[in-house]
């Protein structure tokens, strides 16, 4: 969440932010709650105080004395106890309305409505063209029995899906590519340097398997997926994660970490759970909108100065994996209104999938400056002692769905699909999917 602090000093540009965001968050009665809060709890302090020298005196009265003093104390604890209960209402609606507050943006950031006005940034490989229609992946997926929906709609219900065979293969085999190169220091110091960011670190990501359960509190605090978006676990408070990233970013939680030891990168693979609200009778068909997915994410935590620039190498990461797969795609640039609450900049890729004769969302590289670790009380300490917030970054690695861009792009006219040269070794060498 943001500082009120920060809030105080920057009450425009929050204004904007809510605005611009889609939110509907009263900032002016945020502030009031606060000058309210604040104001009791200057009283209470002062009560306390008293309260504390009053009680050392009695230990040092005279009999006489000693009796007025104890009734003077217990009008003290009244007093106090009253300036409790008047607190209390006032503290919960302020914190309440200080959870709502979305992230401000980066400047770079298009105001805009929706997805609608997102900007393209550019458009990178050439569509394969076809001397036949193209088909969608649930197509290819059910004649080379590859997907089975029916069956899993029967065990399950809807938006789940068995995958089967080859592309079970093929789904492991990218995300050891994502892992392998995320792991590789050499590749990279390659993506940094080509992007003018030598200045940054070339540490590799660390692999990690993470929890797919979340205590609400933590992932509260870090103010992702929430509401009717989640799955809760019955009588206790924890629920499923909607991506590794739920369990990754409150990693360095209660820690204070050494500037030195920074960035810390990791690449989580995880199942993720998302029920979907909202998108009735959206993408029914295939792989594409699911309740339960598997999914390679990254998250890194850095400094305030170069946490902008870490999330532009971990763009340019993203674009060096989907080039090795070789599939057509374009970098946008997401706007105010269909961008999360705690983003401050968020670009993502669109794959290229000739099935459907559309551009659709395979990655997304959200920087969040310090809205996260705020709340999770993430530290790094400076050389000179300072205590500063960590600045986090996440983004997509690979989800399912470029699985449906290499299905779509690389179907042949006899129903089978290539198999991407990056990923053959991870087959044993196996080239088609037939």
């Amino acid at each position: 969440m943001l500082d009120i602090k920060f809030i105080r000093e920057n009450v425009d540009r929050v204004k904007s932010a809510v605005k611009n965001k889609n939110k509907d968050v009263d900032i002016d009665k945020l502030l009031e709650l606060d000058e309210r809060r604040r104001e009791i709890m200057t009283r209470l302090d002062e009560a306390r105080a008293e309260q504390n020298t009053a009680s050392a005196e009695i230990a040092k009265a005279s009999e006489v004395d000693r009796e007025a003093m104890i009734k003077s104390v217990a009008e003290l604890k009244e007093r106090i106890k009253a300036l409790e209960e008047e607190l209390a209402p006032v503290a919960e609606e302020f914190a309440s309305l200080l959870y709502q507050v979305p992230n401000v943006t980066d400047p770079a950031m298009p105001v805009g409505k929706d997805e609608d006005e997102n900007v393209v940034i550019k458009q990178v490989g050439e569509k394969p063209t076809f001397n036949f229609k193209p088909k969608e992946h649930w197509e290819l997926g059910k004649e080379l029995n590859l997907i089975d929906t029916e069956k899993a709609a029967e065990v399950s219900g809807a938006r789940f899906w068995y995958l089967k065979g080859d592309l079970v293969r093929l789904q492991f085999a990218m995300h050891m590519f994502a892992i392998d190169t995320l792991i590789n220091e050499e590749i990279i110091k390659e993506v940094r340097d080509s992007l003018g960011l030598e200045h940054l670190s070339s540490k590799p990501f660390v692999p990690m398997l993470p929890p797919v359960m979340v205590r609400d509190s933590v992932q509260k605090a870090i103010h992702r997926v929430f509401g009717d978006q989640t799955y809760k676990i019955d009588d206790e408070e924890l629920n499923l994660v909607a991506s590794a990233e739920h369990t990754l970013a409150p990693y360095h939680m209660n820690e204070t970490l050494d500037e030195a030891e920074l960035p810390k990168r990791y690449v989580g693979y995880s199942t993720a759970f998302r029920r979907e609200a909202g998108t009735y009778g959206k993408d029914m068909k295939g792989i594409l909108r699911g309740h339960q997915f598997d999914k390679s994410e990254m998250e890194s935590f850095t400094t305030q100065d170069t946490g902008a620039d870490e999330q532009k190498l971990i763009v340019g990461l993203q674009e060096y994996m989907v080039k090795k797969l070789g599939l057509p795609y374009q970098l946008v640039q997401i706007c105010t209104g269909d961008a999360g609450g705690p983003d401050y900049q968020q670009i993502d890729i669109e794959c290229w999938m000739p099935g459907q004769d559309a551009y659709r969302e395979t990655h997304t590289s959200d920087y969040m400056t310090d809205y996260q670790t705020h709340g999770i009380n993430a530290f790094y300490k400076t050389a000179e002692g300072e205590r500063k917030l960590l600045y986090a970054n996440d983004a997509t690695a690979f989800s399912g769905r470029p699985l449906i861009a290499i299905m779509e792009n690389y179907q042949q006219e006899d129903g089978s699909i290539k198999i991407p040269e990056v990923l053959q070794k991870y087959m044993g060498g196996q080239e088609v999917i037939k």
